[in-house]
């Protein structure tokens, strides 16, 4: 750990950091696992190759965020304060922030239980009804506008395309190639008709901890922002339900039967919750360098992507009834 942060968390917070143990995860940040007299804390230290001033801005105002859902009993962690601010900035430009240490277990596709499924979605609702008492003016993303992501796919579409050579990966190129069917089909419309609101808008299996009879704790607020709500959804559904090929329907129910309670939802809703988290994430996963040497949770990613541009027309026969 920066021996600064080390000595601040001592004279701000009060912290006697008796033990300190990196935690892995998170791209370039930093996190370490800190014990002591007050208890364990997780802290965070912020990457400046990563984030620039603006950015760490917009996270300190999605953490405040998160301690208002803490403080509403939404399951995550609670974040020490300073100075009335989630981030701690040093004099050198550092930012970290500290929160409680939650205990839990990560679970994939393979290991969730059907019980925790439906805990999972439970928990997804009550977050989307905690997050629509919040305002939304001012909020990263807002306001959203139909024909903004669209038009941000196409010109994502047309620089990929036209960036292909003779050298592209013929994987690479079949997948940029792809999309211009799907973005055919679609309108502002199709986006205008769907939920929108602040949405956590990282709901992978990385930042949900479990314990046997459900969700223990959901991590990582720090991309909270006004979006299309039901990405968590198909997210949810991408990366704990899609299994061999095919979407595990007994979970995809758990799940699903576990939102309804709390938000209004159809199951012919689940389509198009994993049509938006196509039309999100396409720009992220469909380039260059997640079609060589990618690391194993790059290629699930890319896998997902590519099996929804692959039924996006029959996604309904894959999901329950």
């Amino acid at each position: 750990m920066d021996p600064n942060i080390l000595a601040d968390l001592a004279d701000s917070y009060g912290l006697d950091c008796r033990r300190v143990t990196p935690v892995s995860g998170g791209w370039l940040n930093k996190k370490w696992r800190v014990a002591g007299s007050k208890g364990t804390f997780l802290v965070k230290q912020f990457s400046r190759e990563r984030f620039s001033p603006r950015q760490i801005e917009q996270i300190d105002a999605a953490l405040q965020r998160q301690i208002l859902l803490e403080r509403k009993g939404i399951p995550c962690p609670y974040i020490l304060p300073y100075k009335g601010h989630p981030i701690r900035f040093l004099n050198d430009g550092t930012a970290y922030v500290v929160m409680t240490f939650c205990s839990g277990e990560h679970r994939d596709g393979k290991s969730v239980t059907v019980e925790q499924m439906h805990s999972l979605g439970e928990c997804c609702g009550i977050l989307h009804n905690a997050f629509a008492r919040l305002p939304v003016q001012g909020v990263k993303g807002f306001p959203l506008h139909g024909s903004q992501l669209l038009d941000g796919l196409w010109e994502n579409f047309h620089a990929c395309s036209g960036g292909l050579t003779a050298s592209s990966s013929p994987d690479y190129k079949a997948a940029v190639l792809a999309q211009e069917t799907i973005l055919q089909t679609l309108t502002p419309g199709f986006f205008d008709s769907l939920p929108r609101g602040i949405a956590h808008e990282d709901f992978t299996p990385d930042n949900m901890l479990f314990e046997p009879a459900g969700v223990a704790a959901i991590l990582d607020f720090d991309r909270n922002q006004y979006s299309y709500v039901w990405h968590d959804v198909g997210r949810a559904l991408l990366s704990f339900t899609f299994r061999d090929n095919r979407l595990d329907k007994e979970k995809a129910t758990a799940f699903l039967s576990g939102y309804a309670k709390y938000r209004k939802f159809a199951p012919p809703d689940a389509a198009d919750a994993l049509r938006i988290t196509w039309c999100i994430e396409t720009p992220w996963w469909i380039q260059p360098a997640c079609f060589s040497n990618s690391a194993p949770k790059t290629n699930r990613f890319r896998q997902e992507i590519l099996w929804l541009t692959q039924h996006w027309s029959r996604l309904e026969e894959f999901l329950p009834a």
